[in-house]
């Protein structure tokens, strides 16, 4: 095992743990209220998500939007640096096109600071800039699907590459890479939205992290690395919800009774609101509302007869995968857990007595005034 190794580079676990629970669900019906009261100015709606990650949050905002602002032109950005991702969102992508034709769509592996500006502060990497437009033909989802496609063999696996930061380890693009893609019969209506090569910076109207950084992080690098840079991307009146996995739940039992010592989230909202207030720009700071947070409860998908009728091997395995994905638990660990088997006992004591399993997310708005 790579000392280095980021837990949340996990794709494997990561897809298990977004088939097998409803937080997406959950957050997307958390945010609908959010959307409901955001008021766009010309040219367009603008909503920037901090990570796409499979994407299926991000398609549920963008039906939302639709249904709010059916005819207001809509720019979509992002970022993800996992390939995987990418294309498992651009699959989820053609419908969208479909039902509201005038929208932009955006997608970048930079990281957050450069993400909203679409340009690398490595000049060096910036000089090998990939910026891939793709104009849509055509008036159907299948049309718009097989041009996509097209994207994972020709693109994809060329430019959206990754190597490990130097300094700590962690994973970086190795080129930057930025895709924008519209209807083509669109081009006309939409060219003030359309972000140009060396000109995409934006200002948004609403920008979603959900589940941004490791839990694990400090209150400091939260706000540094990725809340700071995402407020000074906001629009006037614009709103940043952040989401993440705070515990005291059935999920971070199962951790506790096998890893008592484990703390997986020390510097949740309150913390992280106290380093804010404490460390941000004055000026900066006045722009600023806090709203006062609110959990998500989600849970471990099964079905009845599966918990009432002795826990299936296949549900015992969901809920350790969600457990320790939630909990950051590192493989080192889950495999010394594992290889002594009394983890399955733990597990299906909790889901037991609780009829199910269930996690807790943390929800709070920042807005500019």
């Amino acid at each position: 095992m790579k000392k280095n190794f980021r837990f949340f580079d996990n794709r494997q676990k990561y897809l298990l743990f977004v088939t097998t629970t409803n937080e997406k669900n959950k957050i997307a019906d958390a945010l609908k209220p959010i959307v409901q009261k955001i008021k766009p100015k010309f040219p367009a709606l603008k909503v920037f998500d901090a990570g796409m990650g499979d994407g299926s949050l991000l398609m549920s905002v963008m039906r939302q939007c639709h249904q709010k602002m059916p005819h207001i032109p809509l720019l979509v950005s992002t970022k993800e640096i996992s390939m995987e991702d990418v294309r498992l969102g651009l699959e989820k992508l053609p419908d969208r096109f479909v039902e509201h034709k005038n929208t932009v769509f955006v997608i970048s592996n930079l990281n957050y600071v450069e993400s909203t500006s679409l340009k690398s502060n490595n000049k060096k990497k910036q000089k090998k800039m990939n910026w891939k437009v793709v104009k849509l033909i055509g008036n159907s989802s299948l049309d718009y699907a097989n041009q996509l496609r097209r994207l994972n063999q020709e693109f994809l696996n060329k430019k959206w590459q990754i190597e490990r930061n130097p300094k700590n380890g962690n994973p970086t693009y190795k080129e930057p890479s930025v895709i924008v893609i519209y209807r083509k019969d669109q081009e006309f209506s939409l060219k003030n939205i359309i972000p140009k090569k060396n000109d995409g910076k934006n200002s948004y109207n609403l920008i979603i992290a959900s589940q941004p950084y490791r839990s694990r992080i400090s209150a400091e690098k939260k706000v540094k690395y990725v809340i700071e840079p995402m407020l000074k991307s906001l629009d006037k009146k614009g709103k940043l919800v952040v989401v993440h996995a705070c515990g005291k739940d059935p999920g971070n039992k199962i951790i506790k009774k096998i890893w008592p010592n484990e703390k997986p989230f020390p510097s949740l909202y309150n913390s992280i609101l106290k380093y804010i207030k404490n460390n941000t720009d004055k000026d900066l700071l006045k722009t600023l509302k806090f709203n006062k947070k609110q959990t998500i409860k989600y849970v471990l998908r099964a079905l009845p007869n599966e918990i009432s009728g002795g826990i299936a091997t296949s549900l015992i395995f969901s809920a350790w995968n969600a457990a320790v994905y939630v909990n950051q638990i590192s493989d080192e660990q889950i495999m010394r857990a594992e290889g002594k088997k009394y983890y399955q006992k733990i597990v299906q004591q909790v889901v037991n007595n609780n009829k199910g399993l269930h996690f807790n997310n943390e929800l709070f708005v920042i807005e500019k005034k």
